[in-house]
């Protein structure tokens, strides 16, 4: 994404979070915008309209086949030696041959009765989640084609939880399903609604920040470090502890219902797991401070026993 400068407005700040307003320490040269001109990269909920689209993996990648296992790994990173997520249980998420992922798509489709297109494969790697017929839902690097040969072939046919009529609605269940947009209203997708842009402060020159160190492989799984498409939406890519970005825009929002939170909109500087001048939204929790609370969030809720 483009480098662009926020234009500086003055007049009321609008969250969306009513009186519950999280601390803040000073306004570091953060001031309201005319939201009609944002920086380039900053969407609201409603320009954020995420699909995902089933496949079965179909083959075990070397280095998970040497764990004794069978099938690929979820990462941080779209490369073989990025670290592997961990779920809700400290346990590192893999995905076993003969069931499934569902791959994101891009941010959203030209209008909202369209799909959205598809977002390309990083390094053979794309983005998403297991399937239901898997016991995690963390997001991240899935290797569809490295090195000839091929992880993940796409299954129309594949069916989900009855409580989605079938369909994979995102790790969430609040994005839908790339077979039909008719999957929208089963998956609880709001079709192009959720908060426009508004309540945006950001600075004229963006301030420079470090992702904070994590205190163990577990935190730095927790929710601060993923990317988000708008605050409080969607993930797209992971951060990791020492990741350098460029803080350009914040606004309180809500994080996983929790009322308010403080987000970040920041482009990336220097990041194995991320391309160079990608932009997106993180927690504000996941830069670093002197003198940071630990973390103390692990994403959302688990899923309902099936």
């Amino acid at each position: 994404m483009t480098t662009g400068a926020a234009v500086l407005a003055t007049g009321p700040l609008l969250t969306g979070c009513g009186d519950d307003q999280p601390q803040r320490r000073g306004d570091e040269g953060f001031k309201p915008i005319d939201e009609s001109r944002p920086p380039k990269g900053v969407y609201g909920q409603d320009q954020v309209a995420v699909c995902y689209t089933p496949y079965e993996v179909v083959a075990t990648e070397p280095r998970v086949e040497a764990l004794g296992k069978t099938g690929v790994a979820v990462r941080k990173a779209p490369h073989e030696d990025a670290e592997i997520v961990l779920d809700s249980k400290d346990a590192e998420v893999f995905v076993p041959v003969g069931t499934h992922i569902a791959k994101q798509s891009g941010r959203e489709g030209r209008t909202c009765d369209e799909l959205p297109p598809d977002r390309p494969a990083v390094n053979g790697y794309v983005w998403g989640y297991p399937a239901d017929d898997v016991p995690s839902n963390k997001s991240g690097w899935i290797p569809q084609r490295v090195d000839g040969t091929r992880y993940l072939r796409e299954n129309p046919d594949y069916v989900a939880r009855p409580a989605h009529d079938g369909y994979v609605c995102g790790p969430a269940s609040k994005d839908f399903d790339c077979r039909t947009v008719k999957s929208q209203k089963p998956c609880n997708h709001d079709d192009c609604g959720g908060p426009p842009i508004e309540g945006i402060r950001c600075r004229a020159t963006p301030l420079r920040r470090r992702v904070r160190k994590a205190l163990s492989r577990k935190t730095s799984n927790f929710e601060d470090y993923y990317l988000r498409l708008s605050y409080n939406s969607t993930a797209f890519g992971w951060l990791e502890p020492d990741d350098v970005v460029d803080e350009i825009c914040r606004r309180s929002a809500p994080s996983y219902g929790r009322c308010c939170a403080e987000w970040s909109f920041v482009e990336v500087v220097r990041s194995e797991a991320m391309p160079i001048g990608t932009r997106g939204w993180i927690l504000e929790t996941g830069l670093a401070r002197k003198t940071r609370k630990p973390l103390s969030r692990t994403g959302p809720p688990p899923r309902k026993k099936r």
